[in-house]
């Protein structure tokens, strides 16, 4: 009951402090709630990997995680760098289905803050609640190192309830990755993204 509520929660916060506040609102709480998961070191990929696969790591508090291994990110010399990951399933989607079930259609008001984030800050939201997710995401990556380098998770596309997709091209641009391919992982994931060494990007020249 209380997870169906929240939609209602929404409708009201955007009454009382407009579409602009409640983004700001659910980037802090993103933000507050990976720097509360504590640090993380891995000594390698393959080690970062298993504990993906195994739900080990904050970035599966969200649910399973799809390690895409075949999608390895390399640099100039071919040293992999980062990887494709996929979440399964949309943590909010059964709250959502329980919603429409029992109260009707979904509030205006969950897109109007998420068209507020995209406007503003990145064409990326398909639902309000991928303010706070994608902000826990960017905020837990800078919580852990591989090979005792940082790491920094790139947002490349979601799946809305019906299916609608957003992409971010910049994103894609920077790991090589074709957008067909990532429409394709989308068929059976709700989110795609990638987690790299901090400031890297796939062909970089050695510094």
């Amino acid at each position: 009951m209380m997870d169906i509520a929240l939609y209602s929660l929404v409708d009201d916060m955007v009454s009382k402090s407009g579409t602009e506040g409640v983004v700001e609102y659910w980037l802090r709480v993103g933000e507050s709630y990976a720097e509360r998961m504590g640090k993380e070191a891995y000594v390698g990929w393959p080690a970062f990997n298993v504990a993906m696969k195994e739900g080990r790591t904050s970035l599966t508090v969200e649910g399973a995680v799809n390690v895409l291994t075949d999608l390895a990110i390399t640099d100039k010399d071919g040293d992999v760098i980062g990887y494709v990951y996929a979440l399964k399933t949309c943590p909010v989607a059964p709250t959502m289905s329980r919603f429409i079930k029992k109260i009707g259609p979904i509030h205006d008001s969950d897109n109007d803050v998420a068209e507020n984030y995209n406007s503003r800050i990145r064409d990326s939201a398909v639902s309000n609640y991928c303010i706070t997710h994608q902000k826990f995401r960017e905020v837990a990556a800078n919580n852990i190192t591989v090979s005792k380098q940082g790491l920094e998770c790139l947002h490349l596309a979601n799946k809305g309830r019906l299916g609608d997709v957003k992409m971010v091209k910049e994103n894609l641009d920077r790991i090589n990755v074709d957008e067909r391919h990532i429409k394709s992982i989308l068929r059976s994931a709700s989110c795609v993204f990638a987690l790299i060494v901090k400031g890297k990007s796939a062909g970089d020249e050695e510094d």
